[in-house]
């Protein structure tokens, strides 16, 4: 089911996308507002998700590991124009069971987007994104912090004029303990909801 939603959002983004260029000729989408202006935050957006999340790391011999578990995420973010945007988030898991030491991860996570909107309130889009994480994992007594980048595909279904409903897949590269240091995929599929302030457009 996983891989069908990628499919489906890669094919939406991909059609969307041939149309960039052109849409990006208007001189709305050409003119640029940065985090420190008021026209940036004049149309940003926040949200909550909740999701399923798969760590990929190996399971020692003898061990029982199970490599899912539930999260969610917070976020926020801004427009730089009608095309590009900013978001920063926070996701947190659960626990991931495993007979060596139950492990969970967070971070926060600062994100470049890149969509275009549609519907008759522009509150609807298709959407790629790529990003920096500061991540921190636990597993049994041991711990590990660090950076890693993360990547995603989504899509908002506009409801109302400020509300949508968002739909996320996103990779993310932690550092974990259990894998000596080095940066392993997190994969996590989440739905929730978008408010978008002021007017979209």
């Amino acid at each position: 089911m996983k891989y069908s939603l990628i499919a489906a959002l890669t094919v939406a983004a991909v059609g969307s996308f041939a149309s960039l260029a052109s849409y990006a000729q208007s001189s709305d989408s050409n003119t640029l507002q940065m985090p420190y202006q008021k026209q940036f935050w004049s149309t940003g957006h926040a949200g909550l998700q909740i999701g399923r999340s798969k760590v990929d790391v190996d399971c020692p011999p003898g061990a029982t590991c199970d490599d899912t578990a539930n999260a969610f995420k917070v976020f926020a973010g801004g427009r730089f124009n009608n095309i590009f945007g900013g978001e920063v988030s926070y996701l947190k898991t659960w626990d991931f069971d495993r007979t060596t030491g139950n492990m969970n991860l967070q971070a926060v996570n600062f994100g470049l987007l890149a969509g275009v909107p549609f519907g008759p309130n522009k509150n609807s889009s298709i959407f790629a994104k790529a990003g920096v994480l500061w991540g921190h994992a636990e597993a049994g007594s041991a711990s590990q912090n660090g950076w890693g980048g993360s990547y995603g595909l989504g899509a908002t279904m506009g409801v109302t004029r400020n509300w949508a409903v968002r739909l996320d897949w996103d990779r993310y590269r932690f550092k974990l303990p259990s894998s000596g240091g080095d940066r392993e995929n997190l994969d996590s599929v989440f739905i929730g909801a978008q408010y978008t302030f002021g007017n979209p457009s």
